[in-house]
C-alpha cells in the first residue's frame, strides 16, 4: 500500500532527501532498524558495532520515557528507502495551476507530497529511538501515563533514496562518525529530568557552597572539563560535585527517587528539597571542618599553590580527591554509627593530604605524582581513607582484604604487607 506524505525536497551535495512528520504508529508499521537488515551482517566489524541495539537501554531507559514523560520529544530520524523504489514528488506548483505568483518561488518548488509505495524502509539513524516507539506501541511492553499518547506522536523523518550501497554506507558512517554526543557537563546544567543534576546545580548557584565566582570571574565549579590543571583557579569540576550528589543520594536511600532512569521524569519537589538539605549539609561540613579547603573556595588566587604538589594539603583540592573523600565519609559513617558527619570530616582531615605522600601511591597517585583516574582506584582510595579514620571499627576480613589490594596494586608481598595504624581519634 502506497503512502502519501506532506514534504519538503531537498538536497546536499549528491544526495537528495526529503523532510516530513509521521505518526509514530504509522512509522513503526512500515520501517525497521538496520541491524535487522540481513545486508549489514557483512559490514565490517565497526559499523556491525554502530549498528547493533542495545536492548536493555531501549527496555530501560529509552522506551519508559516515552511511556512516561509528557514532555518527551525526539529528534529527526533517517529512514533510507528500498533499492527499488522510486518516491514521487509532486510540488505544490505542479499541482496548483492557480497558485499565487507570491508563492511560485524555488522554495514552492520544494513543497509538496511524496508519494512511496510499499517496500523495505531502514533506519539509517535514530535505531535506539525507533526501537523504543515499537517497544511501547507494539510490543506494549512498559507501563506508563502516556503510553497510549505515543503512538499518535508525530516524529521528524528524513527520507533518502536508496541510491547504492557504497552511498548508503557513506551516509550511515558519517551520521555517525560526526554526530558529537552532549559532554557530562552540558547534560548536568541542562537536563530537568535528573534529580542528581538538579541538585548539583543548585549547590553551585545562588546561595549554595559551592556557588560564586573566582577572582576572575569565573564559576568557582568547572563545568566544562572532568578534571582542572595544577595551575587552575576553580575549586573543583561539576562532573565531581554530581558524583558526591549520587553518593550522599544513595546514603540517605533517596537514589531511586532522583535517578532519572528509574523516574524518567522530573523527580517530585519533596525529594529534590530532601535531596539539596543533606548534599548542602555535607559539603558545608567538610568545607567548614577542611578550613584550608574553605580558604582555598574563599581566596582562589591561592588554588595553585594549595594544589601544588609539595603543599600540605595538595590532594585535598583535587577534584578526584572530592570523590574519594565523600565515599569515604558514607562508608566511615556506616562502619561507626557514633560518630557524627563533623566529626568524621575532622578525622579525616588529620590524614596526609600531601600528594608526593607514600600512602597513596598507586592508590590513588602514581609514580608520576598524578592522579590514578579508574574506578577502581577511587574505590581503592575511598576503602584506605575509611579504614585510616576508623580501621578499629572495620571487620578484620575486610582490612586484611584491604591490605591485600593495596599490597597487590603496589606490588608488594601480600603475606608481608602491613597497613599503617589507623588514626586515632
Amino acid at each position: 500500500m502506497a503512502t502519501v506524505l506532506t514534504a519538503i525536497r531537498s538536497q546536499m551535495g549528491s544526495t537528495p532527501y526529503y523532510v516530513t512528520t509521521m505518526k509514530v504508529f504509522e512509522l513503526v508499521q512500515i520501517a525497521r532498524p538496520a541491524s535487522e537488515k540481513d545486508e549489514w551482517a557483512t559490514s565490517g566489524l565497526t559499523e556491525r558495532l554502530q549498528r547493533e541495539l542495545n536492548d536493555i537501554r531501549v527496555r530501560t531507559e529509552i522506551a519508559p520515557y516515552l511511556a512516561k514523560s509528557p514532555d518527551r520529544f525526539f529528534g529527526a530520524l533517517i529512514l533510507l528507502l528500498d533499492a527499488d523504489e522510486e518516491p514521487v514528488f509532486e510540488s505544490l506548483t505542479d499541482l496548483a495551476k492557480n497558485l499565487p505568483n507570491a508563492y511560485k518561488s524555488s522554495m514552492a518548488q520544494g513543497l509538496g507530497f511524496l508519494t512511496i509505495n510499499s517496500g523495505e524502509r531502514v533506519l539509517l539513524d535514530g535505531q535506539h529511538r525507533f526501537a523504543a516507539m515499537r517497544e511501547v506501541v507494539i510490543n506494549k511492553s512498559v507501563d506508563g501515563e502516556y503510553v497510549k499518547d505515543v503512538a499518535n506522536d508525530e516524529v521528524t523523518v528524513i527520507i533518502v533514496p536508496n541510491i547504492s550501497t557504497q552511498h548508503t554506507r557513506k551516509i550511515f558512517n558519517k551520521v555517525n562518525r560526526y554526530a558529537k554526543t552532549t559532554s557530562r557537563g552540558d547534560n548536568i546544567l541542562t537536563s530537568e529530568d535528573d534529580g542528581f543534576a538538579i541538585i548539583t546545580r543548585r549547590l553551585a548557584d545562588d546561595d549554595g557552597p559551592l556557588a560564586g565566582k573566582n577572582h576572575k570571574g569565573e564559576a568557582l565549579v568547572n563545568y566544562k572539563n572532568n578534571t582542572i590543571t595544577d595551575r587552575s583557579v576553580q575549586l573543583t569540576t561539576l562532573s565531581a560535585v554530581y558524583e558526591t550528589v549520587q553518593i550522599v543520594a544513595r546514603y540517605y536511600d533517596l537514589a531511586d527517587e532522583l535517578n532519572e532512569k528509574k523516574t524518567h521524569v522530573r523527580p517530585e519537589t519533596e525529594f529534590l528539597d530532601q535531596g539539596y538539605e543533606h548534599v548542602q549539609g555535607w559539603w558545608s561540613t567538610v568545607l567548614d571542618e577542611m578550613p584550608v579547603l574553605k580558604h582555598g573556595r574563599d581566596n582562589t588566587k591561592n588554588l595553585p599553590e594549595l594544589r601544588a604538589k609539595d603543599a600540605n594539603h595538595g590532594l585535598l583540592f583535587k577534584p578526584a580527591t572530592h570523590i574519594v573523600l565523600f565515599q569515604a565519609l558514607s562508608q566511615i559513617l556506616r562502619h561507626a554509627p557514633n560518630l557524627t558527619l563533623k566529626e568524621a570530616v575532622a578525622r579525616a582531615y588529620k590524614v596526609d593530604w600531601k600528594i608526593t605522600s607514600p600512602l597513596w601511591r598507586d592508590v590513588l597517585i602514581n609514580s608520576a605524582h598524578n592522579i590514578l583516574t579508574k574506578r577502581e582506584n577511587y574505590n581503592l582510595a575511598a576503602d584506605f581513607l575509611t579504614y585510616l579514620v576508623v580501621g578499629n571499627q572495620m571487620p578484620t576480613s575486610d582490612v586484611d582484604q584491604l591490605a591485600e589490594r593495596i599490597a597487590t596494586a603496589r606490588g608488594e608481598d601480600i603475606m608481608t604487607f602491613e597497613l599503617p595504624a589507623p588514626l586515632t581519634s
